[in-house]
């Protein structure tokens, strides 16, 4: 997924004549809290609405090409845009060709859905979150065990605790009942920190464990 696929044109640009109080009206009017300053077309540098708040009512904004100014390209992927959003808390991220051309913005919305396709946010299933020792990780062994209970991998997030240093694998399956492979999970010793599901469907299978556990103590 690259960033071309998500560029919009319709957050209004700012140019050196602007004002102060131009700049902060669209920013209201756009819900944003930042916007790009343009020369000729050329991408100059990201106007913050916190630099707009501490400028004297009657400034025009500066024309300066060494102030803030990030930027990525069409080609650029989705995943460095995300890292430089998340990076300089930017509520938009203009986008620029090779001779620093403007051809438009990515903002946040857009990124939300990326993710959220990327996810699988809104597909149907359970979500499964396992800690383990980043020595101990193998993504094949991990899959062969949710596909050999008729499971999916939908989606899979990573990222180290830093605190313990260790892997947190977030992954999401196409089942809605996730018993079999939170079972299959425990019977290898993997380390299952939370899991989300259908409600009831645990329950279920704590209460049918239970009954079993009392006909076994009955005989």
């Amino acid at each position: 997924m690259l960033v071309k696929d998500f560029i919009t044109k319709e957050p209004p640009v700012l140019k050196s004549f602007d004002t102060r109080e131009y700049a902060l009206s669209l920013m209201d009017d756009f819900k944003l809290k930042h916007l790009p300053l343009l020369r000729d077309n050329v991408y100059k540098c990201l106007i913050a609405e916190k630099d707009l708040l501490s400028m004297s009512d009657s400034a025009l904004l500066a024309d300066d090409s060494t102030l803030f100014s990030p930027c990525v390209q069409e080609s650029t992927l989705i995943f460095d845009a995300l890292a430089m959003v998340s990076r300089y808390r930017l509520s938009l991220l203009p986008v620029v060709n090779e001779k620093n051309e403007y051809k438009g913005a990515v903002v946040c919305e857009r990124l939300v859905n990326a993710l959220s396709e990327l996810c699988n946010a809104e597909a149907e299933g359970s979500v499964i979150v396992l800690e383990i020792a980043p020595r101990d990780y193998s993504l094949t062994d991990i899959v062969r065990l949710i596909e050999v209970n008729n499971a999916h991998v939908l989606s899979l997030l990573s990222h180290i605790d830093n605190i313990t240093g260790r892997l947190h694998l977030v992954i999401k399956i196409d089942l809605e009942d996730a018993s079999p492979v939170i079972r299959s999970f425990e019977r290898f010793n993997y380390t299952i920190l939370y899991y989300f599901m259908k409600k009831g469907v645990v329950d279920d299978v704590l209460q049918r464990r239970m009954e079993e556990l009392v006909r076994y103590m009955n005989i």
